[in-house]
């Protein structure tokens, strides 16, 4: 697998889906996303480049950041559609 191909839109959701399941059992989205990015992702993506930068690679924080973001904005519309209708404003 080239190291392109590991970074792709379909390990996103699935990390963002695997961010939200975590969300029941902590509702901080930063660890759920941090954890769900290592489950989701290919070592060469997270673990090969945290060892060469020898820290919390660029790659690997871009990767937590936006599945916190997608997972939180995607429990921040599960609510809002949860919401019930209160009849001062137009149905969804």
């Amino acid at each position: 697998m080239e190291y392109g191909e590991a970074i792709s839109s379909e390990a996103l959701e699935r990390a963002v889906a695997i961010a939200r399941e975590l969300l029941t059992a902590a509702p901080d989205a930063g660890p759920a996303a941090a954890e769900a990015v290592s489950r989701a992702y290919c070592v060469c993506v997270v673990g090969g480049e945290d060892a060469a930068e020898q820290r919390l690679s660029g790659v690997h924080r871009t990767l937590i950041e936006s599945v916190a973001e997608r997972t939180s904005a995607a429990v921040s519309s599960s609510a809002r559609d949860e919401l019930p209708f209160t009849g001062d404003e137009e149905p969804g």
